[in-house]
C-alpha cells in the first residue's frame, strides 16, 4: 500500500466536500489503488432508478471498485438516518472482515454526524403506530397536523417545515411512544457508536466560485446524459405503482414540473441550478462548524490530482 499505519485494521476513510467537489472520483481512485470498498454517505444515491440525477459512480465504477449502499433503494420507500447508520456498521465490518479499506464518501451531514458522533438513540416504532399516524396526516393535512403536533409539545415542530410531512411524521411517532421530542432524547445523549476504528477524516473545499460554476457544467451534463427520461419512467412507476417516491434529489421536482407542462426546460433548469447552489452554500456552513477534518484540500479533486492527494493524504496520515 502506498502507506503504512500501525493501525491499518482500524482505518476508515471519510471523504465529505460540497457537491461538485470531486470527493466522490477521490474516493474511486482511492479504493482503485490502495484495495478499498466505497460506502455511501448521500441520502438520494441510495435510491434506484436515477443514477444520472442523483450524480451515482457510472457502470465502469461500479465493475472496476466494490462500491456499497449504492443504487438499492426503491423510490418510493422512506430512509431514515438510523437505517443507514446501522447499514454502514454492517458493510464496516465486512470490509474489515475482507482485510479492505473501507472509504466512506458523501456530503449528508445528518450520515456523516451519526457515523463519527454516534446515532441518537430513538425508541423504535410500532406498525399500528406508523399506520395511525400515515391516517391522520392524511385525514388532517400537514398544515393542521402541525398545529396538533405543536399543541402537544411545541418541541415537536422545531425546526420543521409546516410541509416536510416525513419529518412532521417521524416527530409524531417518536412523541407517541415516548411522550418526548426528538430535541428532548437528543439532549439526554444517548448514543449507539461504532468502536474501535481511526476515521480519518479528509475534507474537500474548494472555493465556492468554483464550485457554484461546477453546478452549472453538472446540470448541463446530466441533462446530455439522461436525465429527463429517468424522471419519466419513475413518473410512470409512481403511477403504476399509485406510491409517491420520497426523492428530495434536486431537479427531480423541477424536471417533474417540465414533463407535465408545467413550466419550461428553461425554468426547471433555471431552478435547479438554483437550488443546487443553495445547497452547496447550506453544506459549506455545516462542514465549517459540524465537521473536524485530518486533512482539509482548497481545490477540487480530478484525476489530474490524484498524486498530489494522495502525497498529501499518506503525510498527514503519517503525522496523527
Amino acid at each position: 500500500m502506498f502507506f503504512q499505519f500501525k493501525e491499518n485494521n482500524q482505518l476508515v476513510f471519510v471523504i465529505a466536500g460540497p457537491t461538485t467537489s470531486g470527493k466522490t472520483q477521490l474516493a474511486i481512485d482511492l479504493a482503485k489503488k490502495h484495495k478499498g470498498i466505497v460506502i455511501n454517505a448521500d441520502s438520494q444515491q441510495v435510491y434506484k432508478g436515477l443514477p444520472i440525477l442523483s450524480c451515482q459512480p457510472n457502470k465502469g465504477d461500479y465493475k472496476n471498485v466494490s462500491h456499497k449502499l449504492f443504487n438499492f433503494l426503491d423510490v418510493y420507500k422512506n430512509f431514515s438516518v438510523q437505517e443507514w447508520f446501522l447499514l454502514v456498521e454492517k458493510e464496516i465490518i465486512n470490509a474489515k472482515r475482507k482485510k479492505k479499506i473501507p472509504i466512506i464518501v458523501g456530503g449528508t451531514g445528518m450520515y456523516l454526524k451519526a457515523l463519527l458522533e454516534g446515532l441518537i438513540v430513538l425508541p423504535n416504532i410500532p406498525k399500528s403506530i406508523r399506520e395511525k399516524g400515515r391516517i391522520l396526516m392524511k385525514n388532517l393535512g400537514s398544515k393542521e397536523f402541525y398545529k396538533k403536533l405543536k399543541t402537544k409539545n411545541y418541541n415537536c415542530v422545531s425546526g420543521i417545515d409546516q410541509n416536510d410531512q416525513t419529518r412532521l411524521l417521524r416527530s409524531w411517532e417518536i412523541y407517541q411512544v415516548s411522550k418526548k421530542s426528538i430535541y428532548e432524547l437528543r439532549k439526554e445523549n444517548k448514543r449507539k457508536k461504532i468502536n474501535s476504528l481511526f476515521f480519518f477524516k479528509i475534507l474537500i473545499l474548494p472555493s465556492r466560485k468554483n464550485v457554484y460554476l461546477n453546478c452549472i457544467k453538472r446540470w448541463k451534463k446530466i441533462l446530455k446524459l439522461g436525465a429527463v427520461n429517468e424522471v419519466k419512467e419513475i413518473i410512470k412507476k409512481e403511477k403504476d405503482l399509485n406510491k409517491k417516491a420520497f426523492l428530495k434529489t434536486i431537479g427531480f421536482a423541477e424536471l417533474r414540473d417540465y414533463l407535465r407542462k408545467k413550466i419550461s426546460l428553461e425554468d426547471a433548469t433555471n431552478i435547479s441550478v438554483r437550488a443546487t447552489k443553495n445547497y452547496a452554500k447550506r453544506q459549506y456552513t455545516w462542514f465549517k462548524h459540524q465537521f473536524s477534518a485530518n486533512i482539509i484540500f482548497k481545490i477540487e479533486y480530478d484525476k489530474s490530482k490524484k498524486e498530489f492527494f494522495f502525497k498529501e493524504i499518506r503525510d498527514k496520515l503519517l503525522t496523527n
